[in-house]
């Protein structure tokens, strides 16, 4: 070997030392992966020179030492060829190998590398006959490696765009070409490794291979930062969880849509759907459930529509859509009855099976709106209307629908400030104990001082309170001012004096209702036993398990519960067992005829025998006839509750009402009736 060529083969050894090196600290910048197969490739080359430059001057050694780095030059070859390519493939696939396919990897490499490089030492005499049976070799290996590398690579990424990637396949495949005449070489015999030219044609590819792995990693960066662009800007125009355009985008597309409509003289809808109840189902199950079903639900809403219409995701449990070129306002109709039967189809979310309804308001352009705001507020509106009768249907939207909700409002905004001006009052009705003839407690109902109309009943507001969620506020209201109420009025009459409190709906579902209640209790040194707390049969039936569960914590308090308008609802007597209650309350609607249609005399009857055989107590509510008292006394009905006794009173009169109606005269009248 002459002194020129030696010092080349150091070069590429001392080159190949820096670009790995390189190629690690890119890769503690980066973090791929690919870049730190490609640092080892470029050592296992520069161990691979050193060797080539140290084998001839192992001629003479010691026995041993020229097997041993003949051996460590092949394995340190081949160790470059399977990083090189590993990296590559890693970089036209864009995901990483998985380690343990890597560690096999390079354990067969290894393996291959000694016995191969062993193989030929023995195999082979002379210095000669070696580096042209190991070319050989090792340029078959290389160059069918290296041209599939370079073929890969170009197929993958390089001909989508890019000059870093052309470069870097260009220079795989003139490695490979290179390799391959390397295996011509050594089939010949002509020990072409060793050859005066080839190792400055080695320091070109070498230079060349490294300038084609900065560039593919400058291009792979960029390309990163455009998908890390793009994704950034789908997440601003897109919901996170189903997919869907989001309200900024559904508006941009509705601005456009109305737009090219006008210039068209064309017709367009807006829907609003809304899923009922849906916090219900958040209570119950958890977000996770609820989110699958969101999905689900955004996947059939999808498939109910064109392609070219919008569906988006407005928020939460809302979604709006928006359809383009209708005819009629028909076609927005037949679109909403296809959406309501597609969502009453069940929903399997893990182990539950559940049943949900949408409701939906429909705005028209030009009709109901001319601007993208005005079309989605007044939609909004429509589906409010849709909620107002019953839900699971669609309302279209009309002009008397603004006029309705600017009264719901307004009414909300006085409930608002009647609860903070102390306009809320708190009547009593009494509860009738017909054996002992006498008071024995209290139903505490809610009144509202209202400005201009004077006093008015739940029945003007109730359903505002619930809509605009001041149920809360004001039902923790009503059981405190009520606990404490009694506390004073058992104290001032010496006597034990229960009271019933109505729960709604949304009160019932709260997660900190038993500590509401004990905190009522707590605070007015009220004993639990003579708190009652009233559900409405149907509120107990929406979700008995959930009501199962919050009864037993309710009672875990020692206070009693009441099932109120009992016969109303959907109940399931199978459930009703299982209800930890202690009283029901028939409800008035039955009451009123039930001297004089037999129908309800049956009904009372059955329930007031239901009761009794469950080992309930049974208050018959809305008595205002001296027959229907003496219907029920002969049931053995022995508690009543009605205006035959007294209306709801405010507290001062109900003081006076006990006072004076101590003996009850009314129930001394009825015995002397019947005698």
């Amino acid at each position: 070997m002459t002194r020129e060529l030696y010092g080349t083969l150091i070069a590429q050894g001392a080159g190949a030392l820096i670009l790995a090196l390189l190629m690690r600290s890119f890769h503690r910048h980066y973090g791929k992966t690919y870049l730190q197969h490609w640092s080892g490739s470029w050592l296992a080359i520069a161990v691979a020179m050193l060797a080539t430059a140290a084998l001839p001057g192992l001629a003479t050694a010691p026995p041993g030492a020229a097997p041993g780095m003949f051996v460590l030059r092949g394995v340190a070859s081949y160790f470059h060829i399977a990083l090189l390519i590993v990296g590559t493939v890693e970089l036209a696939r864009r995901r990483p190998a998985r380690l343990r396919a890597m560690r096999r990897v390079m354990g067969a490499v290894a393996a291959a590398g000694v016995l191969v490089s062993a193989a030929v030492w023995f195999a082979s005499e002379g210095w000669g006959q070696r580096e042209s049976v190991s070319a050989a070799v090792r340029g078959l290996v290389g160059g069918i490696a290296f041209t599939t590398a370079a073929v890969l690579l170009f197929v993958r990424r390089a001909r989508e765009g890019g000059m870093g990637y052309r470069l870097f396949a260009f220079a795989l495949l003139l490695s490979g070409v290179h390799d391959l005449a390397d295996f011509a070489s050594g089939l010949r015999g002509r020990v072409a490794p060793l050859s005066a030219w080839l190792p400055y044609a080695e320091l070109m590819l070498q230079s060349l291979l490294g300038l084609g792995m900065i560039s593919s990693l400058l291009e792979d960066e960029r390309e990163a930062a455009a998908l890390a662009s793009n994704e950034i800007a789908h997440m601003a125009y897109h919901d996170a969880l189903t997919g869907l355009p989001n309200r900024p985008l559904f508006i941009d597309r509705l601005i456009v849509a109305t737009a090219h409509a006008a210039r068209h003289r064309q017709k367009l809808a807006v829907f609003f759907l809304d899923v009922d109840r849906f916090k219900e189902i958040n209570d119950t199950l958890g977000h996770s459930p609820g989110d699958v079903l969101l999905k689900t639900l955004s996947d059939r809403i999808r498939k109910c529509v064109r392609a070219e219409d919008t569906v988006a995701r407005f928020g939460g449990d809302e979604f709006t859509l928006l359809l383009q070129k209708i005819d009629r306002a028909e076609d927005a109709a037949k679109v909403a009855h296809k959406l309501l039967a597609a969502v009453k189809e069940p929903f399997i979310i893990g182990e539950h099976e559940l049943y949900v309804s949408v409701s939906i308001g429909i705005a028209l352009y030009p009709t109901d709106g001319l601007d993208a705001e005005t079309l989605v507020k007044n939609a909004d509106t429509a589906m409010y209307r849709a909620k107002d009768h019953g839900r699971d249907n669609y309302q279209i939207y009309a002009p008397a629908m603004n006029a309705r909700a600017l009264e719901k409002l307004a009414l909300e905004n006085l409930l608002r400030r009647a609860l903070e001006n102390k306009e809320l009052e708190l009547y009593y009705q009494p509860l009738i104990d017909l054996p002992g003839k006498k008071i024995y407690g209290a139903e505490a109902l809610l009144r509202w001082h209202h400005p201009d109309h004077g006093l008015l009943s739940p029945y003007h507001f109730i359903s505002t309170l619930e809509s605009s969620g001041l149920i809360i506020p004001v039902g923790e209201w009503v059981l405190q001012e009520a606990c404490r109420q009694t506390r004073l009025w058992c104290e001032q009459f010496d006597m034990r004096l229960s009271i019933s409190v109505n729960l709604s709906a949304r009160q019932f579902q709260q997660p900190d209702l038993t500590a509401q209640v004990r905190g009522a209790l707590e605070a007015s040194a009220l004993p639990p036993e003579l708190l009652e707390l009233e559900i409405t049969e149907s509120n107990a039936m929406q979700n008995a398990e959930h009501s199962i569960r919050t009864l037993r914590e309710l009672k875990a308090l020692g206070i009693r519960m009441a099932v109120d308008d009992f016969g109303t609802g959907y109940s399931s007597l199978s459930y009703l067992k299982l209800f930890p209650i202690d009283t029901l309350k028939l409800d008035r609607s039955f009451v009123q005829d039930v001297t004089v249609d037999a129908g309800d005399a049956a009904i009372a009857t059955a329930v007031i025998s239901l009761a009794r055989t469950l080992n309930l107590e049974m208050v018959a509510e809305g008595v205002e006839t001296r027959e229907q008292l003496n219907f029920f006394r002969d049931l053995g009905c022995h508690r009543l509750q009605g205006y035959l006794f007294s209306e709801p009173l405010p507290a001062s009169k109900f003081e006076q009402f006990v006072r004076e109606q101590a003996s009850l005269p009314v129930l001394d009248h009825t015995e002397q009736e019947m005698r």
